[in-house]
């Protein structure tokens, strides 16, 4: 049975999509506060890397290319995903450094 087209406006699709990530993000944000989120796959899961890379203001390939070598990402970048998660940038840091061998160089110091 074919769909029934709705009769919503641009703004109103916009702003039904942006709800639907809003509380994407807030169970992503949870994961993140209670120490959840081990992997990238577990952030794409809730939010796809062309809606994270479209409001962290990275293009879709730059993004999949750092989250293959995480050390890549700029603080700038880093703290743009946190706002975007609304979590704080120190989380964000851990996680990304708990991808690359830095963590590791640094707690043997």
């Amino acid at each position: 049975m074919p769909r029934k087209k709705s009769n919503l406006s641009e703004k109103e699709k916009f702003e039904q999509l942006e709800q639907k990530y809003k509380i994407k993000r807030t169970s992503l944000k949870r994961d993140f506060e209670n120490g959840k989120v081990t992997e990238f796959a577990q952030i794409e899961a809730l939010v796809p890397y062309s809606i994270l890379s479209k409001n962290i203001h990275m293009g879709f390939d730059t993004l999949k290319k750092k989250v293959i070598n995480p050390g890549d990402f700029s603080n700038n970048e880093i703290s743009r995903m946190a706002e975007y998660i609304e979590i704080d940038f120190d989380v964000m840091l851990s996680f990304i450094l708990s991808k690359t061998n830095i963590e590791s160089k640094l707690l043997k110091k």
